[in-house]
């Protein structure tokens, strides 16, 4: 989808803790827990649902993925888990059991974010132009395509607090 004069339908996804500084803006390249990147998933919609939280399922044939979901990364490297195995030994279904031992009960890192929270109090945040701007986050210029994600200019390639400046 292109977006344009609606932009009400844009949608700005991040991985953070709720209420708090975003940790990470979410592009079209970032990968979901499903190995599988953001344009991927279904981004376009006709009109938003209003439940929340807002899913967006994986559209590659054969995926199981109901819902994009980041996993963080050490450089270009993702976090393990707890089991020391990596996100794609784990399922894509929710809960995330190893698919490689039998001593995990789903995928859990001790991952710190730059924030200073530990991954788990982090989640991935699907918001409209609309919610973000009430919740006094920067939206940016408006782009041109629908599933750019969290990307509000330059500074979004930045995590956490080192987003924070004005330029947009």
């Amino acid at each position: 989808m292109i977006v344009g004069d609606d932009d009400q339908y844009e949608l700005y996804v991040s991985f953070g803790v709720p209420g708090g500084v975003d940790g990470k803006l979410i592009g079209p390249e970032t990968q979901c827990f499903c190995t599988h990147r953001y344009k991927q998933h279904k981004t376009d919609f006709e009109v938003i649902p209003s439940e929340r939280p807002l899913t967006l399922p994986c559209q590659v044939r054969g995926c199981h993925c109901s819902a994009y979901q980041y996993v963080p990364q050490i450089g270009p490297n993702p976090v393990r888990c707890r089991c020391k195995h990596l996100p794609q030994d784990h399922s894509e279904t929710t809960g995330h059991l190893c698919k490689k031992c039998s001593s995990c009960s789903g995928f859990q890192s001790p991952y710190i974010c730059g924030c200073g929270q530990p991954s788990s109090a982090h989640q991935t945040l699907i918001e409209t132009k609309l919610e973000r701007e009430a919740h006094g986050q920067p939206i940016g210029k408006d782009v041109p395509y629908a599933a750019m994600g969290g990307l509000t200019g330059f500074s979004s390639l930045l995590d956490g607090y080192l987003a924070c400046e004005t330029s947009g």
